[in-house]
């Protein structure tokens, strides 16, 4: 009876296969689209993305080990930080909470990469999702430029749809992607919405404040333009210019030049209290060297034995640094697979960009780069926004690069 019963919704129009295609590749697109500007309305699309996801998995029948096979090294990594970070979470002393938050911070985050690897998608369905992504976050830089326009004699650090730091990532890791579309579209109308993207993101950068994100970029824009030029002379006129107007910009404007000086003064508040932070994270990890303080558990272990009797912001929840935060919170263990991650990511990015020249895993260089560097002084790894941008922007590299091998690709830029 309830085989009968399946079958017959198989063959209904609203449960076919194309149908499902249809329904998920929509649900994709306001996934795409909102997924800078709004976490509730990300999610909402996630949700029935994968819905969408397991609904063609089971029409189609797919036998996961082909999708996975040609880039197992990959996903190896990611379920060696998985078990990493889950033992972690059992081994705390509250392990439901730590379970729990392992479900939301990891596993909710990192689906983000998988709906858009079992749809199929042809060369117009794909661009369409870049598109959305790139133009809801052109929106999001947009509103943070607004904001510095309309209040900046109120205050002069914008956080746009997000707050501060998770829009000071989001910057971080389309700017210097920016920089290399610019460099790589042979359209004139691509070109120009990259540049337009380019100064409306540069401006939001500013209003911003977050001074880990200019360091950020004063060292990443320049490295990717210089590993997509090569040795040729433009590139390094093209990163002198950068860094001059860059510079004159700061330099006539007394609010950033006073806030740019105060990166390297350790006895301002911030800096201070973060450098707190971190001995305080350093001798977690001491105590508790193998599996950390246990996942889930960093907050009340700093706020209840470990901060500093110097610390003035006695409320922090993280350790501003993904590393530092990763050592205290899950040991050697969940800091190694961290890094072996981040390394691994790094070294097959560039591997495949200069054997290859696949645009789309420099892209995706400059998306991981932007995020871990702003990591130093800010623990971004977890946020939700940022954090799905991530995984989705690996999901969107490896159909990208599927594609180019199976027939050709596509071939859009």
């Amino acid at each position: 009876m309830i085989m009968d019963v399946l079958k017959n919704l198989k063959a209904m129009s609203f449960f076919g296969i194309e149908d499902a295609e249809r329904r998920t590749f929509y649900y994709l697109c306001g996934f795409s689209f909102f997924l800078p500007l709004s976490k509730a309305a990300g999610n909402f699309f996630l949700v029935f993305s994968l819905l969408g996801m397991f609904h063609i998995l089971f029409l189609k029948n797919y036998d996961a080990k082909l999708i996975f096979q040609e880039y197992r090294k990959i996903f190896a990594t990611i379920l060696i930080l998985l078990a990493a970070v889950f033992i972690s979470a059992l081994t705390s002393t509250d392990v439901l909470y730590g379970v729990k938050k392992f479900l939301e911070k990891y596993l909710l985050h990192m689906s983000a990469l998988l709906p858009v690897l079992f749809i199929s998608l042809n060369k117009k369905k794909f661009f369409t999702l870049i598109k959305l992504l790139l133009v809801g976050v052109f929106i999001s830089n947009f509103i943070v430029v607004a904001q510095g326009f309309l209040h900046f004699n109120e205050v002069w650090r914008f956080g746009g749809v997000l707050g501060v730091m998770p829009q000071g990532t989001l910057l971080a890791m389309s700017l210097p992607l920016y920089a290399v579309l610019i460099m790589h579209v042979k359209s004139n109308r691509l070109r120009n919405f990259f540049i337009v993207s380019a100064v409306v993101g540069f401006l939001a950068l500013l209003f911003n404040g977050t001074r880990g994100v200019w360091l950020s970029m004063l060292i990443l824009i320049p490295a990717v333009v210089l590993i997509y030029a090569g040795k040729k002379f433009k590139s390094f006129i093209a990163v002198l210019a950068m860094l001059t107007i860059a510079g004159g910009i700061f330099i006539a404007t007394p609010n950033l030049s006073e806030r740019f000086s105060t990166i390297t003064n350790m006895q301002m508040q911030s800096n201070f209290e973060r450098l707190l932070m971190w001995q305080s994270a350093l001798k977690i990890f001491e105590d508790n060297p193998i599996f950390g303080v246990g996942y889930g558990q960093y907050k009340f272990a700093y706020q209840n034995e470990y901060i500093s009797p110097e610390a003035k912001e006695r409320h922090q929840e993280h350790a501003h640094n993904n590393f530092l935060q990763m050592l205290a919170e899950c040991g050697i263990a969940g800091a190694g697979a961290f890094i072996f991650l981040w390394g691994y990511f790094s070294y097959f990015s560039l591997k495949i960009w200069f054997k290859d020249k696949n645009i789309a895993w420099l892209l995706f260089f400059c998306v991981l780069w932007g995020m871990m560097l702003h990591g130093l002084t800010e623990f971004n790894f977890e946020t939700s926004v940022t954090g799905k941008i991530f995984w989705y922007s690996l999901g969107l590299c490896i159909v990208y690069s599927s594609a180019q091998k199976l027939n050709g690709g596509f071939n859009h830029f």
